[in-house]
């Protein structure tokens, strides 16, 4: 697939996601004090220049992560699309070897990315993590990403990338979708397909689709930052939202995770939404069909 439209794909996918809305995250009707809606718009369009470029290599998938986060860094004061990044990465390279979109070909080659992972690709994840200024737990196994020691123990151990997203992903959905080959991600592509379908409305199509991941996948980091419980709890009043779907429903949803005393961000499943959205415009450039209302 041309290179350009999946640099495209990635910055129109980052925009779409946060311009659309997500109960509990920052949407264009809504700042956080800590992250504004223009820090993810700046961001996702800001590391397009390394998707492009990532879409023509086969190696180096870690190296392009870094390079991705810098490039946010720039123009972003916040760890905005941290998690978007190590998702839109492997998908671009795995999409760059495409000579049409083909989803199975798609999940191979990005079962391969993940299985050829290096230390090397793990070093460079870590630094980009550290250079995001991510929020991270001490882990319970495995290199504490913000310990001196981490990269030496990376070495000793000789954990690739793919290793250590497999320590990770107990906690982590990010993690996980390397491991589980991008399961979530291809779930919420078809669903996007569905409910586009359905409304012809691109912003309410990433909604549903938002809840629906919600409902189904309890929200990481609302589980790393107030416990598994928590997040267990708010995926059960996503399912309730989704089974009553309004907007007065969604909204009130919205109000709750986000007033003071809870701010429950569901950001792990954000950042999921535009991995699959990015699957999705890949698809309808492939089809011709890059027009949504």
């Amino acid at each position: 697939m041309n290179p350009f439209d999946i640099m495209k794909a990635s910055q129109i996918a980052c925009c779409l996601e946060v311009s659309s809305f997500k109960p509990g995250n920052v949407h264009r009707n809504r700042d956080y004090k800590d992250i504004k809606y223009h820090h993810f718009i700046n961001s996702g369009i800001a590391f397009g220049n390394v998707v492009y470029e990532a879409a023509q290599k086969d190696k180096g998938v870690g190296l392009y992560i870094k390079k991705a986060v810098i490039e946010s860094r720039k123009w972003s004061p916040t760890n905005a699309n941290l998690g978007i990044i190590m998702l839109h990465i492997p998908i671009a390279m795995a999409a760059g070897k495409l000579k049409n979109f083909d989803e199975n070909k798609l999940k191979d080659n990005l079962k391969k990315i993940a299985e050829n992972t290096t230390v090397e690709d793990a070093l460079n994840v870590y630094d980009a993590i550290n250079i995001a200024m991510a929020y991270v737990d001490k882990p319970k196994k495995g290199p504490d990403v913000t310990s001196k020691e981490a990269k030496k123990e990376l070495i000793e151990k000789k954990l690739t990338l793919l290793d250590v997203y497999k320590i990770s992903a107990e906690w982590d959905n990010i993690s996980k979708e390397w491991v589980d080959n991008f399961k979530i991600s291809f779930e919420g592509y078809n669903l996007l397909k569905e409910y586009y379908n359905e409304f012809n409305n691109i912003n309410l199509a990433v909604t549903k689709t938002f809840l629906n991941l919600l409902a189904k996948y309890p929200d990481t980091l609302i589980a790393r930052k107030k416990g598994f419980e928590t997040a267990l709890k708010v995926s059960k009043m996503a399912e309730k939202v989704l089974n009553n779907f309004t907007e007065d429903k969604v909204k009130e949803f919205d109000r709750y995770l986000s007033k003071e005393g809870n701010k429950l961000n569901p950001g792990t499943t954000a950042d999921l939404i535009a991995s699959s959205l990015m699957i999705f415009i890949l698809d309808r450039i492939d089809k011709g069909e890059t027009i949504l209302w």
